[in-house]
């Protein structure tokens, strides 16, 4: 696939699959691969695996490939056409490596988690991706983005020197900083970069009309259709619509968003949960809910059509 072909694949609803856990607390594959088949089967086709809503911090370096290995093996099973970005990186020695495992595991681009060392500099962060970047050249790559320390014109050095960065995940709570950012790439040449809000359906309408053109989403996990339709709703250009289907996750998302995203991880799997599709267990740093929010879930998805969410 060329990374123009990749670009315009990449121009959808992005799932970010969960990991769910044995009885014995150890990454359950088959239910996995049972739960990457129920996205694509529901019209999700693009999925990536080790990010934030699978707990990518949470796992091992052994347990970050076998799920990359599961999820690009059932993905391919599912549908020739789903397409798979591996989530890479923590230090860049681990991250290029991860990157060349997942290009050879069948994965058709990576997507580089922000740096989390707290001293980041702009001029750090296109080193780190440009390193990543060139070290996988075969391969798509999508920089995660949620810091205002980074501005256009680093991203513009970073596509200066990877030409293999098709896309940005922005996932600054902004809309007004990410049209200003947008704009200035657009000003450099750079138009066309594919724009992923990476603050899921909260935020898609908003960053839709700045110019993004395909979100992330967790929700995904519970409810493929109703990202869909927003997507669809969105690229209508109907306002109503995919304003009462905001109104409509607008709970659920707020359970997740809370306490600076405490339990982002948490509500998705208590919702799957409830819903009979994978145990609740989270892994630290995530803690799973205590009674008092599991009714708040229940009550958030009470009105959710049982066709949404049959597995």
């Amino acid at each position: 696939m060329t990374h123009g072909a990749l670009t315009s694949r990449l121009a959808t609803v992005v799932g970010i699959p969960v990991v769910p856990y044995t009885e014995q607390g150890d990454v359950d594959h088959d239910r996995a691969a049972q739960l990457i088949h129920r996205l694509v089967d529901q019209g999700v086709s693009v999925v990536t695996p080790n990010g934030n809503t699978g707990e990518f911090y949470a796992l091992s370096p052994a347990e970050r490939r076998a799920v990359l290995s599961t999820v690009t093996t059932a993905a391919a099973e599912a549908s020739a056409d789903a397409v798979v970005i591996a989530g890479v990186g923590l230090d860049l020695e681990s991250a290029v490596a991860d990157a060349r495992f997942a290009r050879d595991a069948g994965a058709h681009a990576v997507m580089i988690h922000q740096p989390v060392l707290p001293y980041l500099s702009p001029a750090g962060w296109v080193e780190y991706n440009a390193a990543i970047a060139s070290a996988v050249p075969e391969l798509g790559v999508v920089p995660y983005l949620s810091t205002t320390a980074i501005g256009g014109v680093d991203v513009a050095r970073l596509l200066d020197r990877a030409p293999n960065v098709v896309a940005l995940k922005y996932s600054v709570p902004d809309p007004v900083v990410f049209a200003t950012i947008r704009a200035s790439l657009d000003a450099a040449g750079h138009g066309d970069l594919l724009w992923i809000a990476g603050l899921a359906e909260s935020y898609a309408p908003s960053y839709w009309q700045a110019g993004a053109r395909a979100f992330t989403s967790g929700l995904v996990n519970v409810v493929p259709a109703t990202s869909l339709a927003l997507l669809e709703a969105l690229r209508r250009g109907n306002a109503d619509e995919a304003a009462e289907l905001w109104r409509g996750i607008s709970s659920f998302e707020h359970l997740r968003a809370r306490n600076r995203s405490a339990d982002n991880v948490s509500v998705v799997k208590e919702a799957m949960h409830q819903l009979g599709l994978c145990l609740r267990d989270v892994r630290p740093p995530s803690a799973p809910l205590d009674a008092a929010a599991r009714d708040e879930v229940r009550e958030a998805i009470a009105a959710w059509s049982p066709v949404t969410v049959a597995a």
